[in-house]
């Protein structure tokens, strides 16, 4: 059967040309497409879970293609990382924990009232030292405002009083912090570590606290070190966990002063021990952000704090349950205040 021919305009003496149709045959080819392209990307996530995404080619280059286009088009991150204001990068966990109340409990709080009850008993002390988040110290990044002071959870002052009434010295640097930022950056934008300024203004500040309330642990005289100023660029372990591919391209690098000191080394005989995780080693740790080079930089929060007490520490973990402190007089944790109170 020959089509109809077009109908005539007697106007306009031409053809009228005919309604658009949408053919069976068209939407197959469009829905056969669809299912192609989601096959696809199923082959290469179900790959993925047997492989991981750094060697599985097809899946990461996926992954990152599709995020790339969330994050340059729609501003948008992924279920680990959620993008802020002015090129912030926020960690998911900590914003469940201050804005929507959501965190999982830890023997923290319990274990460190454990360990001052050890220690005093062998005429030790017990010091604690808490460092804010970022989300804490720079709200306005995730929501515009006017904020009078920082972020805090309803239980920090609680848990706080409980480790002073337990015999703990405290030192809660939250206050301290939100007054340096006005004058120094706290934490990077894309990397969830603290800058080298925060962290020689907390080791600073922890130095002067020592030497006041224990007089006889610190050193009068000044070490002999080898200081070397090293200039690092890195894109932000928060800028990697979007998974995008090269991240530093899209999102650009942050650089970082760091100051290797040579001349301190960790000792276990030291009377004073210092717990710590990745703030304590973010500086020391070639795996860490900004610790890359030819060689690990001797920069972290443990040689800061022993240069400028004149002494080496006995550098740990944080607290495990078969940790041994005969013949020590003073033990610090240096723990972020998320760990403290969940």
């Amino acid at each position: 059967m020959k089509p109809a021919p077009p109908k005539i305009d007697p106007t306009k003496r031409t053809f009228v040309p005919p309604p658009p149709e949408f053919s069976l045959k068209a939407a197959r080819n469009v829905i056969h497409a669809f299912v192609l392209v989601l096959a696809v990307t199923l082959v290469f996530e179900v790959a993925a879970w047997f492989t991981t995404s750094r060697s599985n080619l097809a899946a990461g280059c996926v992954r990152s293609g599709m995020q790339w286009v969330l994050t340059q088009a729609l501003n948008e991150g992924n279920k680990d990382v959620q993008l802020g204001r002015e090129g912030w990068l926020f960690a998911q966990a900590e914003i469940n924990r201050l804005v929507h109340a959501k965190h999982d409990a830890n023997e923290v709080h319990a274990g460190l009232i454990k360990l001052a009850a050890r220690l005093k008993a062998q005429e030790a002390q017990l010091l604690v030292v808490a460092i804010p988040g970022r989300l804490a110290l720079y709200p306005e990044q995730l929501r515009p405002g006017q904020y009078g002071g920082p972020v805090r959870l309803k239980d920090e002052a609680e848990k706080i009083a409980a480790l002073k009434e337990a015999g703990i010295d405290v030192l809660d640097m939250t206050d301290a912090l939100w007054e340096f930022r006005d004058r120094e950056q706290i934490f990077f934008a894309q990397d969830s570590h603290w800058t080298p300024e925060a962290m020689k203004a907390i080791a600073l500040a922890l130095n002067k606290h020592v030497r006041e309330k224990f007089p006889r642990l610190a050193s009068t005289e000044t070490p002999i070190i080898n200081a070397t100023i090293l200039e690092r660029d890195d894109a932000g372990d928060l800028s990697r966990r979007l998974d995008l591919f090269r991240p530093s391209r899209l999102l650009g690098d942050e650089a970082a002063d760091l100051i290797s000191i040579q001349g301190i080394e960790p000792d276990a005989k030291s009377p004073i021990v210092l717990h710590g995780g990745e703030l304590m080693r973010v500086y020391d740790d070639p795996t860490l952000s900004f610790g890359g080079g030819d060689k690990p930089p001797k920069a972290g929060f443990a040689t800061q704090l022993g240069t400028l007490l004149g002494r080496s520490l006995d550098v740990r973990d944080l607290p495990q349950a078969g940790d041994a402190y005969e013949d020590k007089k003073l033990v610090i944790c240096l723990l972020p205040m998320a760990e403290l109170v969940p």
